[in-house]
């Protein structure tokens, strides 16, 4: 619900936003982390002004309006409608008990998944600078949005990750994949979440990163390069302008039925981030999502 302190700007039907995306570049020079806390590393690695980030101007087109000419089989993602029946978002049980099952069946639906099993979920509620500005705790991500490029996990970690949280036999030997629910809390009003057409990827853009998740620890994730200057045009960003709180966006993460297959559009997860639109970047209130990331076993 809109407060009488924010300021509604409508991006709903702009065709498209030019805005800073953050690639990932080798630093000159690799910054001290010794003596840091998890949190305080991960707060490091979501800095902007970090060495390791190339930011550069790219259009970000609106998909509003052709939801349906996007797809999981050909793009990597797809809107779906999830109008959930929660309302309060930080009840840990309250999400397992309600949200988990909209999600599962969500899947199901979409993906055609036989078992549907949630492993992990970030709320966020702050800007990028209070998230920043928190004191260090246990968290092993901040509060606020993510704005670097990236693939949540490499092949290498979702397997991983399946054998840790996966323990019946049959399960475990059916194919699996890993797929991210993010769904605003309300409607979108700054810092959207854009995401890369799968297709527009290449071998050569990915660079493997560390990151420390709940439970397993220390795992794999993908950082995104950008295409040489030659081929800067190659990737294709797209964000849905007003997204709101019944419109969830399902992004492939990894597929392990895909992996053999030539074909971009389906071996490649989805790289995504938010980003900054000029025009609502002075805004005051922050976005309020909630992302769940679930295996998917066929």
């Amino acid at each position: 619900m809109t407060t009488l302190t924010e300021t509604v700007v409508d991006r709903t039907d702009v065709p498209f936003v030019k805005a800073k995306i953050n690639y990932y570049q080798d630093p000159s020079e690799n910054p001290d982390l010794n003596g840091l806390s998890t949190h305080e590393i991960r707060i490091q690695r979501r800095r902007e002004d970090a060495p390791d980030v190339c930011p550069l101007e790219v259009d970000i087109k609106n998909l509003r309006g052709h939801e349906a000419d996007f797809t999981l089989s050909e793009n990597g993602f797809q809107v779906c409608l999830l109008d959930s029946a929660l309302t309060v978002w930080d009840d840990e049980a309250a999400l397992k008990r309600v949200y988990f099952p909209e999600i599962t069946e969500l899947l199901k639906r979409t993906l055609g998944a036989k078992h549907v099993i949630q492993y992990e979920h970030h709320v966020r509620r702050k800007t990028l600078a209070e998230a920043l500005a928190q004191n260090s705790n246990d968290a092993v991500d901040i509060s606020g949005p993510v704005r670097r490029l990236h693939i949540d996990e490499t092949p290498v970690s979702a397997r991983r990750e399946f054998a840790y949280y996966v323990k019946d036999p049959e399960l475990r030997s059916r194919p699996f994949g890993i797929y991210n629910v993010w769904k605003p809390l309300r409607t979108v009003r700054r810092d959207p979440l854009c995401l890369v057409d799968a297709r527009t990827l290449a071998p050569g853009d990915f660079r493997v990163g560390r990151v420390t998740v709940p439970n397993v620890g220390e795992i794999e994730n993908y950082s995104i390069r950008a295409p040489a200057e030659s081929d800067r045009d190659r990737h294709r960003f797209y964000f849905v302008g007003g997204q709101t709180e019944k419109e969830a966006l399902v992004f492939r993460i990894f597929d392990e039925r895909h992996m053999a297959v030539e074909d971009k559009a389906t071996k490649f997860g989805v790289a995504h981030t938010s980003f900054e639109d000029p025009a609502t970047i002075d805004l005051p209130e922050a976005r309020e999502s909630i992302e769940v990331r679930s295996f998917c076993i066929f």
